[in-house]
């Protein structure tokens, strides 16, 4: 028998702070309607009738192909954003979403303004993301991804 850790804060009206083993999310949304994301890269959305148990949701992943797809053996698209760009971004002005802004993902972005860069976990997330060439863009493609040419002996 596994040993499971999920934690759930409210950290402003709409807007929960949800821990667990494995990663973290931010569920924003009034009852009935929740969008939520998560750091290991899912979308859920959410829509139901309070009080009924009724609901329907919809989950996106980005950042990586789904599983047991044909793209799954490509190789990662390099983007076209700066990689120390987005890393002094990041650094001096991460709490308020300026790189996520700057990569084009401009719904964190704005999350990250009203939550302070996430309460300054997903700031670090993102700091730590970057320095490790898996922060990607909004379509998907890594920032500072190694062009490896071939042929060329």
């Amino acid at each position: 028998m596994g040993v499971k850790f999920r934690k759930s804060k409210k950290i402003a009206p709409g807007v929960r702070l949800n821990l667990s083993a494995k990663s973290a999310s931010i569920s924003v949304g009034p009852k009935g309607f929740k969008k939520t994301f998560s750091t290991s890269g899912r979308t859920t959305t959410t829509v139901g009738i309070p009080g009924t148990g009724l609901s329907y949701s919809t989950t996106k992943r980005t950042g990586a192909p789904a599983a047991g797809s044909a793209s799954e053996a490509a190789a990662p698209v390099r983007s076209e954003k700066s990689k120390g760009v987005a890393l002094c971004l990041c650094v001096f002005l991460g709490f308020f979403g300026a790189h996520r802004f700057y990569v084009g993902k401009t719904g964190t972005g704005v999350l990250w303004i009203f939550t302070v860069g996430g309460l300054a976990f997903g700031w670090v997330y993102d700091l730590i993301m970057i320095c490790c060439n898996k922060f990607t863009d909004k379509s998907g493609a890594v920032l500072g991804l190694k062009v490896e040419s071939g042929g060329s002996e």
